[in-house]
């Protein structure tokens, strides 16, 4: 789990007998996307 983060909502799933404890928490890292064109003949980058 990551250290430092505040957990938004904490839950449980039951099945039977079997108690698994949930905890809900923000994102720590924002990323963007980056897709590359690709030649579908040879998979070569394009440009």
């Amino acid at each position: 789990m990551a250290t430092g983060s505040r957990t938004l909502w904490k839950g449980a799933i039951t099945f039977g007998l079997v108690h698994i404890p949930v905890g809900l928490h923000t994102a720590a890292i924002e990323e963007g996307v980056d897709f590359d064109w690709l030649d579908k003949r040879s998979m070569d980058p394009v440009g």
